[in-house]
């Protein structure tokens, strides 16, 4: 019986400790999103959650180790939000629908949290390590535009979308969208819901097939002869 009350006592212990760590870095994420990063210390994390700055550095030894886990918490989220409801969009059976779904999606992410991709873009724009590189997390940027360029290119494929380079559409749509949210930083009151929808509508236009084009004929191959 002691042993079973000791499995569950460490049970206990570790949800609580789980939910002190959450609710540290929910901490940290809003004293960032509005003091900006320089200005967000421990102690000012340790002042909003009600804890001395010892319960901080218990569950994260530096500013630095706190920094990471809010990086990783907010990517995190955005996989968890963007990821099911691209896929709900059937991008290989439906890639001409893809760019509107893909904006519209990262769009509406940037609107419901707000705080956490004000937090994101601070963070990126001054954590630095010694080399001048950011968190090694933030590389799954490429990831995506790798995993774009593979929709472009089916419905290419399909002849459901034009001939342009999809390794160039998949960066430049990611740019853009890297761009909005640093303007959504900068200004929350942007009204994003309509740049979004400027946004779709231009890279609808610029990846239509050409008038004409035979579809049955892939974008870089000859006609039959």
């Amino acid at each position: 019986m002691s042993t079973n009350r000791g499995a569950a006592d460490r049970g206990a212990s570790t949800f609580t400790q789980l939910k002190r760590r959450d609710q540290l870095v929910d901490c940290a994420i809003g004293a960032v999103a509005e003091l900006g990063f320089p200005r967000t210390s421990v102690a000012e994390v340790a002042r909003r959650a009600g804890v001395s700055k010892g319960v901080v550095t218990y569950h994260f030894a530096a500013k630095d180790d706190l920094i990471s886990a809010v990086i990783a918490h907010v990517l995190g989220s955005m996989t968890e939000y963007v990821q099911p409801r691209l896929l709900a969009a059937e991008p290989l059976t439906f890639p001409e629908k893809f760019i509107a779904a893909y904006i519209g999606t990262w769009v509406e992410y940037f609107r419901t949290h707000a705080r956490e991709v004000i937090a994101l873009v601070r963070i990126y724009n001054s954590f630095r390590d010694e080399a001048g590189h950011p968190n090694p997390a933030f590389d799954v940027r490429a990831d995506e535009v790798t995993a774009v360029e593979h929709v472009l290119t089916h419905g290419q494929a399909k002849g459901l979308l034009g001939a342009f380079s999809a390794r160039v559409m998949a960066a430049s749509l990611k740019a853009v969208l890297d761009d909005l949210l640093t303007q959504f930083a900068a200004d929350p009151d942007l009204d994003i819901e309509a740049y979004g929808t400027e946004l779709a509508a231009l890279f609808e236009r610029a990846a239509r097939p050409d008038p004409g084009a035979d579809p049955a004929i892939a974008p870089g191959q000859a006609p039959p002869i």
